[in-house]
C-alpha cells in the first residue's frame, strides 16, 4: 500500500479513530456502495487534515503565550455601589 494510504482505503477508520462513530458509519456505508468510495475517501482526508491543523494551532497557542508581566499592578476589582 505504498501509493495508497490508510484513509484512502479505509475512510471510515479515520472517523472511528477520531471518536466520531456516526460519521464513521456514514463513511462505511459510502465505502460499501463502491460508487461513493472516492467521496468518502476525500471527506476522510479533509477531516484528518483539518484535525491535524487544529492540533498544531492548539500546540502553537500553548507554547507561544506571552509571559505574564511580574511587575504589572494587580487588576482592580470595581464594585457597583448603589
Amino acid at each position: 500500500m505504498s501509493a495508497l494510504n490508510r484513509r484512502q482505503v479505509f475512510p471510515c477508520a479515520v472517523f472511528f479513530a477520531e471518536g466520531q462513530p456516526l460519521k464513521g458509519l456514514v463513511a462505511l456505508l459510502m465505502q460499501i456502495s463502491l460508487i461513493l468510495w472516492p467521496l468518502a475517501s476525500h471527506w476522510a482526508g479533509r477531516t484528518a487534515e483539518h484535525s491535524g491543523v487544529e492540533r498544531l494551532l492548539a500546540e502553537l497557542s500553548r507554547t507561544h503565550r506571552p509571559p505574564a508581566d511580574p511587575y504589572a499592578p494587580p487588576a482592580k476589582k470595581f464594585r457597583h455601589v448603589a
